[in-house]
């Protein structure tokens, strides 16, 4: 191959990479103006990706035998994913704030367009006492009237209750593995397993709820070390990376997030109120769609694993017979497809899957 051949295939490779972003990224303003939420993991996911993009964009614009016209469309395309990686940390921080108070997605979204006329009402239960009661003055109760008993669907506690026994299995696991393994990939979803027992309810569908979930998790972890492709990649990467056993704060936060955003998905069937199956179906759906693949750089094999295993919780929630079921499911689908962003969010993790890759 002549020199000139190669810098041709190797800007082709380069815009093919680009033009996969730029769907990427489409897709991702997409699905949020129609789920109406932003999952600040992806966004995050989605930083890692770009950044990596414009870097080697970026190498272009000084490679030997590369136009002055063509270095200067890259130049150009480098300073526009410039703007949008400072734009990306703004909005996930949005996002993780949306998250925990339930903010629709169209107050962050206007981060993108530069539209400043959101309205930054509160709702009832983030009010100050003083708004409350200039928003209540004129409401008037009812003589002898009882406040209304609000149900709890579940509770977080400090210590996992291991009541099917899967922590302790998928911990011997790990200690049985880690003599040859590199098991820190293991050990976030194990982390995330552990996490899911962290919550308590007193709902008949409890056991579903955090079961079913369960051995989905479990089953990930001793595919990774246990099974072709990911046992060999775990034991090459230990040969040249030092072990690790634990998350860092950042990476448990992430899994602590994802893992709540679950059980407020399945609130419903834990208090028994009406369950709007389609809309939880579609949701996971869009889930699916939005699942991270990351960039050329990771090995997809792994990758792969945790889609088959969304996509049999998405099939699951679409062919159950009880509507508890369903929605229990399409939860599952959405809960990895976040600990997928998670892991795609975090440069340990993201690195550990650069290195796997032959």
């Amino acid at each position: 191959m002549t020199e000139e051949a190669r810098i041709s295939d190797d800007l082709i490779d380069r815009i093919l990479l680009m033009q996969t972003l730029n769907s990427t990224l489409v897709h991702f303003l997409l699905s949020t103006q129609v789920d109406g939420t932003v999952d600040p993991d992806r966004v995050d996911s989605l930083t890692q990706g770009l950044l990596r993009t414009r870097r080697w964009m970026e190498e272009a614009t000084t490679m030997k035998g590369v136009n002055p016209s063509t270095q200067n469309i890259i130049s150009l395309i480098v300073k526009r994913l410039s703007q949008i990686e400072s734009l990306l940390p703004k909005l996930s921080a949005k996002a993780k704030e949306a998250e925990a108070r339930g903010t629709p997605a169209q107050e962050i979204l206007t981060l993108l367009d530069g539209d400043s006329k959101v309205s930054t009402s509160k709702p009832p239960s983030m009010r100050t006492a003083p708004e409350n009661a200039a928003a209540d003055s004129k409401v008037i109760p009812l003589v002898g009237e009882e406040a209304e008993v609000v149900v709890e669907p579940y509770r977080k506690v400090e210590v996992e209750n291991d009541e099917w026994g899967l922590i302790g299995q998928m911990q011997r696991m790990i200690t049985q593995y880690s003599k040859r393994c590199h098991v820190l990939l293991p050990t976030f979803w194990v982390d995330a397993l552990r996490e899911l027992h962290r919550y308590r309810s007193d709902s008949a569908y409890y056991g579903d709820v955090v079961e079913i979930p369960g051995r989905v998790l479990a089953t990930i972890v001793k595919g990774l070390l246990t099974e072709a492709p990911g046992a060999r990649l775990l034991q090459d990467l230990s040969k040249k990376r030092p072990q690790e056993n634990h998350l860092n704060s950042s990476e448990m936060e992430r899994v602590e997030r994802a893992v709540s955003v679950y059980f407020s998905g399945v609130s419903n069937v834990l208090t028994g109120k009406e369950l709007k199956v389609e809309d939880k179906l579609n949701e996971a759906r869009n889930s699916f769609d939005a699942f991270g693949w990351g960039g050329p750089e990771l090995e997809k094999r792994i990758i792969k694993r945790i889609n088959q295993q969304c996509e049999e919780a998405l099939q699951n929630a679409e062919s159950a017979s009880d509507p508890q079921r369903q929605v229990i499911y399409s939860e599952i689908t959405k809960l990895l497809t976040k600990l997928q962003h998670a892991i795609l969010a975090e440069p340990r993790l993201r690195e550990i899957l650069a290195q796997m890759k032959p």
